[in-house]
């Protein structure tokens, strides 16, 4: 029961950290460089910006969950925050 009293924590967490992150999120560029090449340099600062995004977000998955579960081990906790910092964002309407 406490593994599953542990998972539902983590996925309650989880749903939170991704309602915030989507209510934060910058709007999407207008400029002329959102449509360049990849060989371009602004689209690799563009690239780079995106791996500081979920870099910031994997550490506050991090610490949220670990503060939210404290006897979850970290090998766990590092998974379950990999998934969700990685997992594919609902299209846009």
């Amino acid at each position: 029961m406490k593994r599953f009293s542990a998972v539902f924590a983590l996925t309650a967490l989880a749903a939170t950290t991704l309602g915030l992150a989507q209510q934060t999120a910058p709007p999407p560029a207008s400029s002329p460089s959102a449509s360049t090449s990849p060989s371009d340099p602004g689209a690799r600062e563009s690239s780079d910006s995106t791996k500081a995004d979920k870099q910031a977000l994997m550490k506050d998955c991090l610490s949220q969950v670990r503060t939210a579960n404290p006897g979850v081990p970290e090998k766990d906790i590092k998974d379950f925050c990999n998934k969700e910092v990685n997992r594919p964002s609902p299209p846009h309407e």
